[in-house]
């Protein structure tokens, strides 16, 4: 090839369609449409790292023209920046596409209204935009934000490519930051590990360097305490010990031990940070962590200190339980009753059918004579639509309970604005993080009961702390264990082997026909693979009353790994939903009709982690993810789109509080570090017809034998002991 073939070109033009955004490097494949001189069109592929860049975007891209074997023409991108759309009918596109409550009509009339002199009423005059007829005063201000804020995602952009920062991100902070992004990254480029999704202290750490921040300085030493005690608390823990922490510092972050304390006495001053005691060594609390774990213990003792029902009520009460619905309670249900309606605050836990469900239906109609009416909740809308199903009564999640409002980012209700109801029934506790139960204890007012419901032998919460086991743990409430397994549950195979795995002993896999518990021996990764293929598109359905593959769902203990959730999403999609629109987002893609789950709480949304879907539109263009769930609908742009993921296959730990017809296991020596014995039991639990395992009878084994609970650092229970 000549020079001339390698010259640099340039190309001016308005970003029009996005084909493919990997947001994780920013590569992007999409349409730019050019203008010349006369005002003709035309419409050019370019590829490459420009992926914080929005539709309607105004580009100057430099680089060159080339032939791709495969799709023709393209312009591969080498250097871009980006300017404001280049005259009224990219104006008009951008504003139909990228600012929300703006559609085609109203962009329409904006153009029609301004024409060629858009551009500087959007710089000088925004107030002007009410002229529009029928312009929502709201929609307005949005419109005059966003172009406010256009430059500092330009800025932002171009920072985090000089610092050899994918582009992608750039996205993700001017959407917290807006036209301060730049400032505030100069400022304190670790904020970026504490504030951005998909940024951690690694990255900020990368940054800081660049900018001249010391190694050893405290304003480092801050930013890594803070980032040590962040990643504990996703592992659960509600505090560290401070030991621990020194030990971080000189080992994983390369900084000197003594800074560690230094940091501290810092964090502290600045009430980011709570220094505390925990069996005579020094600990470490975030300081939300902490006044959770304070709220929880001085709320419940407070309610433990209400005034409890009569005897003669509760005699009433438990009358009326023993008359309905024709229900016999045992013995054991009758003392769980009894604790329940007598003390301002109890537990109940019991495995697979032991009947808590039957319990809590004779509870409801004992307390209906006693003139109270319950409020039911559990903390995933499936568990709370599930409560509602078993006792026929209306069931909430507790963030709907609370009245989340997303323009002060805080819950309704508190002990200022309490909720109306002078018993509460929480299904699922064992799921009930710290926070969350710290929440839900300050909207109670003193004279309230509460039960907690759940399974002490299941996983602990995906958030910090054990709440439920904490508080059995203190002894300060009462506390029924159901044991007796009835008649119905005992001829299920799924609840027997529940209890023979929380017994220490191998489950029965006698893998007859008409059972409800298999096992599949099978030795390689590839074959569990195709074994679980196999189950999900042919074999279970149309038994077991499986009528779809949908109604099965794959848990499997691990997320990374030959048999983890990436890889098993990626051969269950490509099986069971092959073709249809779609988005690309990194490695993955999103196609209408997919599975899909929350991975974080967003509170904007109201979907929280956990929750599953399906996707129910894919808009392409301009980058947008539909998705409809229990809690209700959601729309996800390019910059939310990583706390989306398929849910072909979930992990165990996401799967706490949901029932699913048909449950697939996978069980693999590939699994080491996750086999417990109660992250297989909590899988078995949550199946309701069939629960299949597909490995090896090694890991099912080392599973069964290992009790370790990975013990979380908390004070609950001690702060429970001492009220």
């Amino acid at each position: 090839m000549n020079g001339a073939e390698h010259s640099t070109e340039l190309v001016e033009g308005t970003l029009d369609q996005l084909l493919y955004v990997n947001e994780a490097s920013g590569y992007v494949v999409a349409v730019v449409e050019r203008s010349d001189d006369q005002g003709a069109r035309s419409r050019i592929t370019v590829v490459g790292n420009f992926g914080a860049v929005e539709i309607g975007a105004g580009l100057r891209l430099s680089g060159r023209f080339e032939k791709h074997p495969r799709y023709g023409e393209q312009f591969r991108v080498e250097d871009f920046e980006t300017v404001r759309p280049a005259g009224v009918n990219a104006l008009e596109r951008y504003l139909a596409s990228e600012i929300k409550g703006v559609g085609p009509a109203i962009a329409r009339r904006i153009v029609e209204r301004f024409g060629e002199e858009l551009p500087a009423v959007l710089d000088t005059a925004p107030e002007r935009l009410h002229e529009v007829r029928g312009l929502p005063r709201a929609v307005a201000q949005r419109i005059a934000l966003a172009w406010r804020d256009a430059s500092g995602l330009r800025e932002v952009t171009v920072f985090l490519r000089g610092h050899g920062i994918a582009a992608a991100h750039a996205r993700r902070i001017h959407k917290v930051y807006g036209r301060d992004s730049l400032a505030t990254i100069r400022a304190d480029p670790y904020i970026l590990a504490r504030t951005i999704i998909g940024i951690g202290f690694r990255t900020a750490d990368a940054i800081a360097e660049k900018l001249g921040i010391p190694r050893n300085s405290l304003q480092r030493a801050r930013a890594a305490m803070l980032f040590v005690l962040e990643r504990m608390a996703d592992e659960g823990h509600v505090f560290a010990p401070f030991g621990y922490l020194e030990h971080q510092f000189q080992s994983a972050l390369e900084l000197e031990p003594g800074l560690a304390r230094e940091a501290l006495g810092d964090l502290v001053h600045s009430g980011e940070l709570v220094a505390d005691t925990v069996d005579d060594h020094p600990a470490v609390y975030l300081a939300r962590l902490h006044a959770a774990e304070v709220t929880v213990a001085e709320r419940i003792a407070m309610l433990v200190a209400g005034r409890p029902m009569g005897p003669a009520v509760i005699a009433r009460a438990m009358e009326a339980a023993s008359h309905a619905g024709g229900i016999v309670l045992s013995a054991e249900q009758r003392r769980a009753l009894e604790y329940a309606l007598k003390a301002k605050v109890a537990v109940i836990t019991g495995g697979p059918g032991t009947g808590k469900t039957t319990l809590l239906r004779s509870l409801i109609a004992a307390l209906d004579s006693a003139g109270l009416k319950p409020t039911l909740a559990a903390p995933t809308g499936r568990a709370a639509r599930r409560l509602a199903e078993a006792c026929g009564r209306e069931a909430r999640t507790i963030h709907r309970l609370l009245e989340f409002a997303p323009e002060t980012g805080e819950f309704l209700r508190t002990e200022k604005f309490p909720l109306r109801t002078n018993f509460l029934i929480v299904d699922e506790a064992s799921m009930m993080d710290l926070e969350l139960a710290a929440s839900l204890l300050r909207a109670l007012t003193p004279g309230s009961s509460i039960l907690l419901v759940g399974d002490r032998d299941q996983l602990p919460s995906v958030g910090p702390g054990s709440v439920l086991k904490d508080v059995i743990a203190s002894g300060l409430v009462p506390v029924v264990q159901l044991e007796q397994v009835y008649r119905q549950a005992r001829a299920s195979l799924i609840v027997a082997n529940a209890h023979r795995l929380n017994r220490g002993e191998m489950p029965e896999t006698p893998n007859e026909a008409e059972g409800d518990f298999f096992f599949f021996e099978r030795a390689s990764p590839d074959d569990v693979v195709g074994t679980i293929k196999e189950l999900v598109q042919n074999r279970l359905v149309g038994r077991f009353g499986i009528a779809d593959p949908r109604e099965i769902q794959v848990l499997t203990p691990m997320n990374r790994g030959p048999l983890g959730t990436q890889a098993l999403n990626r051969e269950l999609q490509a099986l069971l939903n092959p073709h249809g629109r779609e988005l690309r987002a990194g490695d993955r893609r999103f196609r209408e009709g997919d599975r899909v789950i929350q991975l974080r709480n967003n509170y904007d949304k109201l979907i929280f982690n956990g929750a599953i879907g399906r996707v129910v539109s894919i808009d392409a263009a301009r980058g947008r993810v539909g998705a409809n769930f229990d809690e209700g609908p959601a729309e996800y742009d390019l910059a939310d789109l990583d706390e989306l993921g398929l849910a072909y296959a979930i992990s165990i730990h996401k799967s706490q509080g949901s029932q699913y017809p048909a449950v697939v296991i996978p069980i693999h020596q590939s699994h080491f570090l996750m086999l417990r014995r109660n992250l297989i039991y909590t899988a078995i639990t949550r199946a309701e017809r069939v629960c299949v395992l597909v490995g090896t009878r090694g890991a099912l084994s080392q599973a069964v034998r290992n009790e370790d609970e990975r013990r979380r650092f908390s004070r609950l229970a001690d702060r429970l002991r001492v009220t």
